[in-house]
């Protein structure tokens, strides 16, 4: 999984554009790269799944697919907040799993290039420094570019880990 981050940190060093979905959490600001993106949907009806960590709110059906939805807020340990009229599921495709992300607003679709972007800086964060592609700067703004597929690795372990300590 390390070379897949590698990778995708590389393309930002090249100088091309790529859009992003920038979204927000708290009071901060996060995108994801466009191409994960498959749609942006209002919070539907959430099936409970009994015995998964707290993230992991349930599953909904969209357009006869079902799938696992995870609120991000509760992943990186943020403060917890009512569902809004503002509250949007990000439908998203990664290691060729569609997936559901819930995040508090989804503000645009953002151009950025890569000296618009810097690392992820070596402090301590609410999330692992591998989830963090950079940090983008767009008119006095930082959004933090996550990278989906370290995000989805994270979910799968807490999701083992939480399976067989609730078996014991």
């Amino acid at each position: 999984m390390q070379v897949a981050a590698e990778k995708a940190k590389e393309v930002l060093t090249q100088g091309d554009i790529r859009e992003f979905v920038c979204f927000k959490l708290a009071d901060e600001e996060y995108a994801l790269d466009i191409t994960n993106v498959q749609e942006v949907v209002r919070v539907p009806r959430i099936t409970p799944v009994p015995q998964m960590p707290e993230f992991c709110l349930g599953v909904i059906n969209i357009r006869g697919s079902i799938m696992p939805v995870f609120d991000l807020r509760k992943k990186f340990h943020l403060d917890v907040k009512e569902f809004d009229a503002k509250t949007k599921i990000l439908v998203v495709i990664v290691d060729g799993v569609m997936i559901s992300l819930v995040v508090d607003e989804v503000l645009e679709k953002l151009k950025l290039n890569a000296a618009a972007v810097d690392p992820a800086p070596i402090i301590k964060m609410k999330m692992e420094k591998e989830a963090v592609e950079g940090i983008g700067k767009v008119n006095g703004r930082m959004i933090v570019i996550l990278f989906l597929p370290k995000i989805h690795e994270a979910i799968k372990l807490d999701i083992s880990r939480f399976s067989t300590a609730a078996a014991v």
